[in-house]
């Protein structure tokens, strides 16, 4: 054990702090700064200028360490205000630590106080100068003595009792609790100055006790003070010793006085006759006596005021004393100069007792430390004074033995950090101790390299004497010790030596503390061999006295010699029978059943375990693995009981790994058993501790058998290894009632629930076979004769037996899972999105505790890897599954019907056709089906279709929440919910309700939100930065929910449904399924409004449309409200039907999306392509339908645009279909005359023979050249080659037909424009 410097806490905010403060360049920072903290550990105080920054401890879960983050920060109130000093005080309730009170020292004298969350409490003026220090005394332990909190100012010192500044502290705390403004209470304080010179300077000062000091010491300090002659008071006046530091004098000695001075009678009536002779006088010359003014009061009045004693000053005209660090108890001081010494100083004899050079600007602080006192005796402990000094300029961190002791260690810093010393303790009221001594942190570093605060450990035996101190002896020893293992060589002659020496070396330390201390350094030791650790234990076993102290010790090297030698031993074994061909083994006698599982399982892991394996490079010292092995070995064992060697059950993730390391190739071997059980014998490991160790051999190891023979043969070599550990244990086995359980096998059973290796089915069925021997040997033996024939005849079975039937079942289930779910495969045409994939823990302990659904939820993910298409999950029903009376009726048919000859022909044709067919070959199954129909053997409820389609649409639902741009990923479980089965409806609603609810309704409420914002399709920044994908995905996602809203809305009939769960399973966390059926039924008008403004936004986005705020457009408010409720929850009022004006501006919108869709019409040289109109036309239609509006208006838009855009043989097919009015004739003339007027555009002779038809048509066709607007018709030609003056003359007579029904008064235009046709075809 050597002195140390571990990490005591980490600073989270260091980096903010450093810029908070403005010196985020600067890396000493730290030498600009104040700084405190508390000696109890719960707050950090630093101030720059006038910036205050509070730190406080967090709870870090990743971490044992202290960890502390900015609780407040900020600046004083008056901006011209500097901080000069800082003290932590921890304040007490009762008897624990409730909060930490910040003393805040200003440049112009002010203290201010605040709390460590940064609420002030209030400010007190002692002296109008700067604040050079404050500081507290704290009174010694078990003493009913007050604290003293004290101000040091340049030429005075300010005192307040504990008694009176704490009242008032929390007074104003729990004021500001409660939101109640302090009062302006004044702390009583008392002034002392110092009796400095005008060249005097006073850097800093300590008190260093405030204790009445004894009457000899009293007697002798007056005696040099005031003369031979002085008189003395017989008892002493209670006065507080204060020793400053500073120039002329360097150092000084003072007394601060609290009794008050003896007046004599001289004084008394010197004082009274100059009194009367002053009135008297003012009589005579009738003057009232002379009054002083009364001075504005200022500052407060201090209750005393009075000059300092003083008791002795150093002078050295060179010397500036800098710091004063005043050790606990008070009796030392520590002093820095200006000329880079450090002196210790004895405060109470005024003498300096050492002087260290060469340290330039030194920072120190004492540490206090207890002799530790040795387990399980009790000792006086003895306590030591060191002193560490920081060296910034080297980066050096000095430990000195006080008081003239030497160097005992020295460390490397940061040399830009700070040291943080505390000497006082919590402050609370007198007399009132605490349940415990509290953890005071006296000396911490302050390192901003890493931010964190480290502390200073130093053992207690660094201060003995190295000459006569045994410890010393020891430890210098144990370092040889330490040497020698470092340099020990790996092979040789030499080592055998070196192993002798360092043997010796360990038997010759004497103390207790250090062996234990030796032992604890072995088993921390990288180099640590069996050979070395074995000389060590025996070493230690002769040479220990057998006392009381030592007895523990001696238990415990006995334990560890035991375990040494078993390993050693062992080890031996291995390497003699390495090289050895191993004897052949009694095979077990396995049933067809076991058989059967076993070889699905060699053929289920046959490719897992041709996988390649990884090709690596690694590096290792030789005999290291071995070392390492030896330590772990060493760790899984409680070596504290006497003569017993018990397993930790804490170490059980190491089982594994241990026991593959002792028993590797000696259980592979299976030779010289009877030597074997002698060895574990002499180990004294329990027999319940070795079976633990050798079924976990057999757990940890990977199952890697080519065929099933392999099986067996490694089954039988556990099945020896059993048998031996159960003649071992003799009777304990069947040591308990005969219909009860075994503890012995009860324990073994518990193992294999948490078996996550294929082995633990080999294992447990090899157990059951052995327990089924022993217990069927042991009723053989305590039978009775009288036994009859018919009670052979029944076989009897033992609870054991059924226990153990139960569990081979459970693991042969898991094993098959976890066979096939260990290994993701991909099939042979994957469908959809690939997802990462995560080898699930298929242990049989949690299966049975993951609930019911684990199962389900497991074989889900493996098939959403395999990216199998979903149809192919669902089952198929076998032709076996036929009623009884379907053959029959077959048969009745066959019998009924007449035999033809023509018709035997036939079927004899078609039986050689399959006959034919069956002789080719079928393609092989898909490898993952073929799997799942292996795990629905083993789990039927659990893998249903609609249980495993639900569970793979909420996983692709889920994994698309988190990717909102991964549509793929809500295209596949779309795919999932297409494929339920009728009974499965119910299932299918309940996870689209959930499907809603958790991944989709906010999404899609924030589309509707952000183009009601914008009336249109929002631009990309905006998509990606409210909708977490870009504005060219919107549309597809507004398609696909609108996909997912009729999957929703074709499941709301549906009948109910029961799930089913295989019994094994127990219950736990509820499964989704579970869930999915426990929805309430989503209401049908929600569902449809849902779609309608979905379907909506889809016409929107898709073609670009503009609609100021859509939403309170197309939707009145109530719809608009109920589109934020619950799909599932009944509204509380009834949604109204559309008024006039809102089915006119959805009539208008829908002709608007129409004309919209007439971009979607593309035209090459052979074909027209109009498939995406009349699909987009169907959605308007259904919409129209949803909102309850007459199609006639879209209808009749439709065909007007289909003639603007010149398919007129389209548009001449759908007129059949609607009526022909006024409007749609007014429509298509004016159509009919925009075509007219390009035509005459494009020759002269064709207007000329247009006008003189008529002058009422030449007007209408200048009528609509001068008055087109943005809402008159225009047409997609622009030259007149491409009129088709036949196509006009069609569409003219559909125009008439449409006119002449109530005699509109266009029908001359109609007429006019006619005869114009004809005459341009002419």
């Amino acid at each position: 054990m050597a002195c140390e410097v571990k990490t005591f806490g980490n600073i989270l905010d260091f980096r903010k702090i450093q810029e908070y403060f403005g010196l985020g360049h600067d890396d000493n920072w730290l030498n600009g700064i104040n700084y405190a903290m508390s000696p109890t550990g719960e707050a950090i105080a630093l101030a720059q200028g006038e910036k205050l920054a509070f730190l406080t401890t967090c709870w870090n879960s990743r971490s044992s360490e202290n960890s502390y983050t900015l609780s407040w920060c900020g600046e004083l109130e008056d901006g011209n205000q500097i901080v000069t000093s800082l003290l932590c005080m921890p304040m007490l309730r009762g008897t624990d630590v409730e909060w930490t009170c910040v003393a805040v020292g200003l440049s112009s004298g002010l203290v201010t106080f605040y709390t460590d969350t940064g609420v002030k409490l209030f400010s007190q003026c002692c002296q109008e100068e700067s604040v050079l220090g404050i500081k507290l005394l704290s009174p010694p332990r078990h003493t009913e003595a007050d604290a003293l909190l004290y101000i040091v100012y340049s030429n005075c010192m300010c005192f307040i009792n504990g008694e009176d500044i704490l009242p008032m502290l929390s007074n104003c705390r729990r004021n500001m609790e409660r939101s109640v403004y302090s009062s302006s209470d004044v702390v009583p304080f008392q002034k002392f100055k110092f009796k400095l010179q005008r060249e005097s300077i006073l850097n800093d000062a300590v008190i260093c006790t405030n204790q009445r000091s004894p009457t000899y010491d009293y007697i002798v300090q007056q005696s040099i003070s005031n003369g031979y002659f002085a008189r003395v008071q017989a008892t002493p006046m209670r006065s507080a010793q204060v020793l400053a530091a500073g120039a002329e004098p360097y150092l000084g000695f003072f007394e601060a006085e609290e009794g008050y001075k003896t007046v004599t009678l001289g004084e008394v009536a010197k004082d009274v006759i100059g009194m009367a002779y002053k009135n008297l006088l003012g009589g005579l010359l009738r003057r009232t006596p002379a009054t002083t003014p009364e001075a504005p009061e200022q500052l407060p009045l201090p209750s005393k005021e009075a000059p300092m004693r003083t008791r002795c000053r150093l002078y050295d005209g060179k010397r500036d004393g800098l710091t004063l660090i005043l050790a606990p108890g008070g009796k030392l001081a520590a002093v820095t100069d200006n000329l880079d010494r450090v002196m210790l100083v004895d405060t109470q004899q005024a003498i300096i007792l050492r002087v260290w050079k060469g340290y330039r600007d030194a920072q120190c602080a004492f540490v206090p430390i207890k002799e530790r006192s040795v387990r399980g005796i009790k000792t006086h402990r003895r306590k030591a004074l060191f002193l560490v000094i920081y060296v910034p300029r080297l980066g050096c961190l000095d430990i000195w033995a006080l008081q003239n002791g030497p160097k005992v260690a020295a460390f490397n810093v940061c040399k830009s950090g700070q040291l943080v010393y505390n000497n006082h303790s919590p402050l609370g009221a007198a007399g009132v101790q605490m349940r415990r001594s509290p953890n005071l942190s006296y000396c911490l570093f302050l390192d901003p390299s890493d931010g964190s605060l480290k502390e200073v450990h130093i053992p207690f035996h660094y201060a003995l004497s190295e000459t006569n101190s045994q410890t010393s002896r020891d430890i210098h020893s144990l370092r040889r010790l330490r040497n020698q293992l470092r340099a020990l060589s790996h092979s040789g002659e030499d080592r055998q030596e070196q192993i002798v020496g360092i043997a010796k070396l360990a038997g010759e330390l004497e103390t207790l503390e250090v062996r234990q201390q030796c032992l604890e350094m072995l088993l921390k030791s990288k180099r640590l061999h069996p050979e070395i650790f074995q000389s060590i234990v025996n070493a230690f076993h002769q040479a220990s006295a057998q006392d009381e102290a030592s007895q523990e010790f001696l238990q415990q090297i006995a334990n560890y010699k035991r375990l040494t030698d078993l390993y050693l031993t062992l080890s031996k074994a291995q390497e003699h029978y390495r090289d050895i061909v191993a004897p052949d083994v009694e095979l077990l006698e396995l049933s067809d059943a076991d058989l059967v599982t076993i070889n699905q399982l060699v053929i289920l892991l046959e490719n897992k375990n041709d996988q390649p394996a990884v090709r690596e490079v690694s590096f290792q010292l030789q005999d290291s693995h071995k070392v390492e092995e030896f330590l772990e070995f060493l760790s899984i064992f409680n070596i504290d009981t006497p003569n017993c060697v018990t397993l930790l059950p804490s170490k059980s993730d190491k089982y594994g790994s241990v026991s593959n390391d002792l028993f590797g190739d000696f259980f592979t071997q299976i030779q010289c058993l009877e030597q074997f059980k002698q060895w574990v014998t002499q180990a004294c490991i329990p027999t319940k501790d070795l079976l633990t160790l050798v079924i976990f051999y057999w757990l940890d190891k990977p199952f890697k058998y080519n065929n099933c023979d392999e099986v067996v043969e490694e089954m039988s070599r556990i099945a020896c290894i059993v048998r031996a550990i159960c003649e071992l244990a003799g009777d304990e086995i069947n040591d308990y009632a005969y219909k009860a359980i075994s503890p012995w096998w009860q324990q073994v059973r518990e193992l294999l629930l948490e078996s996550k290796q294929f082995s633990g089915l080999l294992v447990a069925i090899v157990c059951r076979m052995v327990a089924t021997r022993l217990w069927r040997s042991r009723r053989d033996g305590s039978c009775d004769d009288s036994a009859t024939e018919d009670d052979e005849r029944w076989e009897t079975i033992s609870h054991d037996e059924a226990q153990w039937g139960l569990l081979t079942g459970k693991l042969e289930d898991v094993a098959v899972l976890g066979a096939i779910l260990g290994q993701s495969k991909t099939c042979r045409e994957p469908v959809g999105p690939e997802l990462p994939y995560e080898q699930p823990d298929c242990s049989l302990k949690n299966i049975l505790n993951s609930g019911k659904g684990i199962v389900s939820e497991l074989t889900a993910k493996w098939l959403i890897s395999s990216r199998l298409h979903p149809s192919l999950i669902v089952e198929v029903t076998p032709p076996g599954n036929e009623t009884d009376d379907e053959p029959e009726q077959k048969s009745k048919k066959q019998k009924n019907k007449i035999p033809d000859p023509k018709l035997e022909e036939d079927e004899k044709e078609e039986d050689d056709r399959q006959e034919e067919s069956a002789v080719e070959p079928s393609p092989p199954l898909e490898p993952v089906l073929e799997r799942l129909a292996l795990l629905r053997a083993h789990f039927p409820f659990s893998l249903e279709s609609g249980v495993l389609l639900s569970l793979m649409a909420w996983q692709h639902m889920v994994h698309w929440s988190k990717q909102l741009g991964h549509l793929e990923h809500m295209r596949a479980a779309l795919l999932c919910l297409q494929q339920y089965r009728t009974p499965d409806l119910a299932l299918k609603h309940g996870t689209c309700c959930l499907i809603w609810n958790a991944t989709l309704k906010y999404p899609l409420q924030a589309t509707a939100k952000l183009m009601q914002k914008v009336g249109r399709l929002p631009v990309d920044k905006m998509c990606q930065q409210d909708l977490d994908m870009s504005a060219g995905l919107v549309p597809e996602f507004l398609e696909l929910c609108l996909e997912f809203l009729e999957h929703f809305t074709s499941s709301l009939e549906h009948d109910k449904r029961e799930l089913q769960f295989e019994q094994s399973l127990s219950d736990g966390q509820q499964p989704l399924q579970f869930l999915a059926l426990q929805q309430h039924h989503a209401l049908p008008e929600l569902l449809q409004l849902h779609t309608q403004l979905c379907t909506v936004l889809h016409f929107i986005a898709q073609f670009q449309l503009r609609v100021q705020r859509p939403l309170t457009t197309l939707f009145d408010s109530l719809s608009n409200k109920a589109l934020l409720a619950d799909i599932n929850k009944e509204l509380a009022y009834a949604l109204p039907a559309p008024d006039l004006v809102l089915q006119d501006q959805r009539t208008q919108f829908l002709c608007n999306v129409v004309g919209a869709t007439m971009d979607l019409i593309r035209e090459d040289l052979e074909q027209l392509y109009i498939l995406d109109h009349v699909y987009y036309m169907a959605r308007i239609c259904a919409l129209a339908d949803s909102w309850q509006l007459d199609k006639l208006p879209i209808l009749r838009r439709q065909v007007v645009e289909l003639y603007a855009f010149g398919y007129d043989a389209e548009a001449q097919q759908l007129l059949h279909d609607i009526s022909e009015d006024e409007e749609l004739g007014r429509l298509l003339l004016e159509i009919a005359g925009r075509r007219l007027n390009l035509y005459a555009d494009g020759s002269q002779a064709a207007f000329l023979k247009i006008a003189s038809v008529g002058h009422q048509l030449l007007a209408y066709l200048d009528n609509l050249k001068e008055s087109s607007t943005e809402h008159s018709l225009s047409i997609s030609a622009t030259k007149p080659e491409e009129i088709n003056i036949v196509q006009l003359d069609k569409l003219i007579t559909h125009v008439y037909k449409c006119l002449s029904k109530r005699g509109s008064k266009q029908l001359i235009t109609v007429a006019q424009m006619y005869n114009a046709v004809r005459m341009l075809q002419t």
